[in-house]
């Protein structure tokens, strides 16, 4: 598991929280899991984008970070 991965504290099987305001939640799609990430600032919650694992999303919130 890298450092990424170990900022994220997980609730339930289903849902991690990361940073202020940003969370990973596990969802059942059309016959499949993924991981959602979602940004939410001033209260309004956004989809930034899924992956099929948690890996996927940690990466993804990384790439968001980057710019």
């Amino acid at each position: 598991m890298d450092r990424a991965e170990t900022d994220w504290r997980q609730a339930d099987e289903y849902y991690w929280a990361g940073a202020p305001g940003w969370t990973i939640c596990r969802v059942w799609v059309d016959g499949a899991y993924r991981h959602e990430l979602w940004h939410t600032r001033d209260g309004v919650g956004r989809l930034v984008g899924y992956r099929a694992s948690f890996q996927g999303a940690v990466a993804l919130y990384e790439q968001q970070l980057k710019g």
